[in-house]
């Protein structure tokens, strides 16, 4: 019986030992100045591409997992209407045959206004035939004006069709990457539809980093300090990153607030969407 209980104790004080030793270095690991909180990477940016126009699905660009660069095509609508329009009014624009008329129309009225009044001066001519060609000119300085007007109303009606035209094809408004496909060619979006989102895009360089803080720090964090981010399991590496927000508004709930930071990624080797730690010197 004292062979067992002897036994029973020196199990006893070894799964002790054990529990003991896998607690020393996760206590070890805070080092005296610092501190480590949970915290969470994610994209810089999450948006939801749609269209500012109701129309026809053409064609999509990109995919999900595709990579995409700010100001490239993400989707096109059917546009054989906008274009025929743009097309159009392209041609007006580029009509000069009613300002030349009217160019040559003044030109001609001036002339023969001199011709009156170098007759008028001679007494060849009556006083009639002169202010006949003097309203003949002014007519023709304010049809010469018109033909200007129409001009100048052609070259923004183009404009305003070429914009017309330029709605019907969606850019990325980011460098990012394509997280979800929910409209494909041939389905028709409408503003205001139920289903108006055609694709989701990520913004992962820069990625985002939130910490969630104790209110017992919220004096001794700024803006600018420093912080090592270690992301979790299997991903690798340890990354030294600048505070630039810390929120104003503390959550009176759980008595915390958010620290944020921005982490540079230009290769995406990090994902968003990663759990990790973050050790601050306080």
């Amino acid at each position: 019986m004292k062979q067992a209980t002897a036994m029973s104790g020196g199990r006893y004080r070894w799964v002790s030992g054990l529990l003991l030793a896998a607690w020393i270095p996760a206590f070890a690991a805070e080092v005296p100045g610092q501190a480590t909180f949970d915290c969470l990477i994610e994209p810089s940016q999450l948006l939801e591409i749609r269209s500012p126009v109701t129309g026809l699905i053409d064609q999509v660009h990109a995919g999900r997992g595709d990579t995409v660069k700010r100001n490239t095509p993400l989707v096109s609508l059917e546009s054989s209407v906008e274009r025929a329009a743009a097309e159009l009014a392209g041609v007006r624009a580029a009509m000069n045959g009613p300002l030349a008329v009217a160019e040559s129309r003044l030109a001609h009225a001036i002339q023969t206004l001199n011709r009156r009044n170098a007759l008028a001066q001679k007494n060849y001519s009556s006083a009639q035939e002169r202010d006949d060609a003097e309203a003949e000119k002014n007519v023709a300085q304010a049809e010469l004006l018109s033909a200007r007007e129409s001009k100048q109303v052609a070259k923004l009606e183009l404009a305003y069709a070429n914009a017309q035209l330029g709605l019907r094809v969606i850019h990325s408004p980011i460098d990012g990457i394509v997280t979800e496909q929910l409209m494909y060619p041939g389905e028709v979006v409408e503003v205001g539809g139920t289903t108006t989102t055609i694709l989701k895009l990520a913004q992962i360089d820069p990625l985002r980093v939130k910490m969630i803080l104790p209110l017992a720090y919220y004096t001794r964090v700024k803006p600018g300090m420093r912080a090592d981010i270690v992301p979790e399991a299997p991903l690798e590496g340890r990354y030294n990153v600048a505070i630039n927000l810390v929120d104003q508004v503390i959550d009176a709930a759980s008595g915390t607030f958010q620290v944020r930071a921005d982490l540079s990624n230009p290769s995406g080797n990090l994902p968003g969407g990663v759990k990790c730690k973050a050790t601050l010197a306080l």
